[in-house]
């Protein structure tokens, strides 16, 4: 299954539900829309930490119960849920899309119960959720250890 690499605190708002929007500066490959892609947390999260948020931003993710987590205890260098891209565009009204970079829409998030430590990598990359690692037991219950 593909598996996308975010940034935290972006990645728990995507897998949460929260963050409708992941931007980027190149467009989403057309085959990846309308496919699930596993969501990554980087092992390094933004250097601002909640501060990179705007108010607007602060404000829906706190009536989501959200901010309230300490920032470093956001898990990082793990697989956390996935979402379906389901369209990238330009200037999308969302609160969480950037201006003059690529919107890709995100929907239908999944969280799971817990983190799949795995390292990530740039762009697109491919997780094997059943291979026989390290990792095999929590792989076999990827589909369904969500809330």
């Amino acid at each position: 299954m593909k598996a996308l690499s975010v940034k935290q605190p972006w990645a728990s708002l995507i897998a949460l539900g929260i963050k409708d929007i992941e931007n980027r500066t190149w467009a989403c490959p057309k085959k990846y829309i309308g496919t699930r892609v596993l969501i990554h947390a980087s092992k390094i999260g933004v250097k601002d930490g909640w501060r990179a948020l705007t108010e607007a931003q602060i404000r829906e993710a706190s009536n989501k119960g959200l901010i309230g987590y300490k920032y470093g205890e956001l898990p990082s260098s793990a697989i956390i849920g996935s979402v379906v891209i389901v369209n990238c565009v330009q200037n999308h009204p969302s609160i969480w899309a950037e201006q003059g970079v690529y919107n890709w829409v995100l929907a239908n998030p999944v969280i799971y119960d817990k983190p799949i430590s795995v390292k990530g990598k740039l762009s697109f990359w491919e997780f094997n959720l059943y291979h026989d690692d390290d990792d095999a037991e929590n792989n076999k219950n990827l589909d369904t250890n969500y809330h």
